[in-house]
């Protein structure tokens, strides 16, 4: 038979690996709904770079929540044009996935898509190539901070 020192201690044991496993458990949910931010660079020439750069969509929202908004907002019509991208993003994450965007010429083309809860941007010329795959909640957070700052008045 345990003493009751031991009964205690093993307790507090057991309650503390339950709360780890539990933040772990947590920490891995949001991890993976935040999704993941991958931009691609690849530039040709004799100075050409390629690029290539995974970030978790955790960050990308803390940096959105945390970053001060830029002066442009002063503008009326900055405000105006923000406060509708909130709307635009609210339809984005609710709309089937669908290419938004397809511009081509001969040289070069971008491609803008919604595909399984992310916003794919590509673009392409003869020589240099540019992706960026951001998760759709990551723009409504864009979009609903900028909004917010919108319909503030401008002093």
């Amino acid at each position: 038979m345990r003493s009751r020192g031991e009964r205690l201690a093993l307790v507090i044991v057991l309650g503390v690996a339950v709360l780890l496993a539990g933040a772990a458990g947590a920490a891995t949910y949001a991890w993976h709904t935040a999704g993941t931010v991958h931009v691609e660079i690849h530039a040709s020439g004799p100075d050409g770079t390629d690029v290539d750069v995974h970030v978790p969509g955790l960050l990308l929202n803390a940096a959105i929540a945390l970053c001060p908004t830029p002066k442009v907002l002063d503008d009326a019509d900055a405000r105006a044009a923000f406060a509708a991208l909130g709307t635009a993003a609210d339809q984005l994450a609710s709309m089937p996935d669908a290419v938004l965007v397809d511009v081509r010429d001969e040289e070069s083309r971008v491609r803008v898509e919604k595909a399984g809860g992310r916003l794919l941007i590509r673009v392409r010329d003869t020589e240099d190539r540019v992706d960026v795959e951001l998760p759709i909640h990551s723009v409504r957070l864009i979009a609903e901070k900028l909004g917010r700052v919108a319909k503030i008045p401008a002093a």
